[in-house]
């Protein structure tokens, strides 16, 4: 240890400063006992101020909706002494529950009653009840609760499916995904109702699809509509697939009697992605390819392949040539 050091614990315990500190805790001690005794003093004094309560509603019309916002806090204007008041406040109280039908003697019920205004100053009782016998409650805000309904009404409405789909390679989607049900009934006032053309879903997301899938959905929520159910049923076909090829021949169409269309090649190769299950059903003859004669134009001596039709199940069509070469012969006069 240096000297350094030993003067620097010396100094810790000077007299001097041991004395100053004694000073300074006494000092805090008296400050900290004075701020207690005044804060007993204040709690013990009685005092009108306001205090938020939750409220919740409950037993509703049956048959009606309600269309405007109700307030979920009521604004107390109470008296109590501060030891009460603290109480209070370190306390969790629950909502004040607010039974529709009953505090409006079930007027709303009724078809064509759909308005309502309940003064608040009957709930006093129930209040104070819920809070303390020495709280006294000597006003509620608002002084008025308007309770707005609107007679239900049911439409049926198609789902739209949000899907996001991938698919591991050499698998796709065999068929349309099939929704059961297709279709819901949507309860809720008019104004609402009219406005909404179909109901859609959550998001669907499947990855590495090669299978067919089937998923439970729920739907996204319109405010001041019920459905009826909460859940649809999808199924995502799923098959694997292949590439395949036909050699198909050229079908010419608007041509005259009078002339005869020699092509070169008369045929043309077809590519497409068919279903494995629906390899062996596809037929040259399902493919319809076409040359329009009236399209001809004689200063170019290649002309336009059309692909008229080709079947269902497959998909990624393409074929080619594209163009190809003609020469146009007359016929003889009785030869058809």
């Amino acid at each position: 240890m240096t000297l350094s050091d030993f003067q620097k614990i010396k100094g810790v315990f000077d007299k001097e400063k041991i004395k100053a500190n004694k000073k300074m805790v006494t000092y805090i001690l008296f400050v900290g006992l004075a701020t207690i005794f005044w804060f007993l003093n204040a709690l013990s004094k009685e005092y009108t101020t306001t205090v938020n309560y939750p409220v919740s509603y409950s037993d509703f019309p049956a048959k009606k909706i309600l269309s405007n916002e109700l307030p979920t806090r009521l604004r107390l204007t109470v008296r109590a002494y501060g030891f009460d008041l603290l109480r209070y406040k370190l306390s969790f109280f629950q909502s004040l529950n607010f039974p529709v039908n009953e505090y409006t003697n079930n007027k709303m019920e009724k078809v064509g009653e759909n308005n309502f205004l309940f003064p608040t100053n009957r709930m006093t009782s129930q209040v104070a009840t819920q809070l303390s016998s020495a709280i006294s409650v000597t006003h509620i805000s608002p002084d008025t609760i308007n309770f707005q309904f609107s007679s239900l009404i049911e439409k049926k409405v198609p789902i739209h499916l949000n899907y996001n789909l991938k698919f591991e390679a050499q698998f796709r989607q065999g068929s349309d995904i099939v929704l059961m049900p297709d279709s819901i009934l949507i309860v809720g006032a008019r104004a609402i109702l009219d406005s909404v053309k179909y109901i859609e879903t959550d998001v669907l997301e499947l990855w590495k699809l090669n299978e067919t899938t089937k998923k439970k959905l729920g739907f996204v929520k319109i405010k001041g509509l019920k459905f009826s159910q909460n859940k649809v049923e999808v199924k995502v076909p799923v098959e694997q697939f292949t590439e395949a090829q036909k050699k198909v021949t050229l079908k010419v169409v608007n041509l005259p009697d009078s002339v005869f269309l020699r092509l070169f090649p008369h045929e043309i190769k077809m590519s497409y992605l068919v279903g494995l299950k629906d390899y062996e059903t596809i037929t040259p003859e399902q493919f319809e390819v076409e040359i329009d004669y009236k399209t001809i134009d004689l200063a170019n001596n290649k002309v336009k392949v059309n692909l008229i039709n080709s079947p269902l199940n497959v998909s990624n069509v393409s074929f080619y040539p594209k163009e190809v070469a003609y020469l146009i012969e007359k016929r003889n006069s009785g030869t058809k």
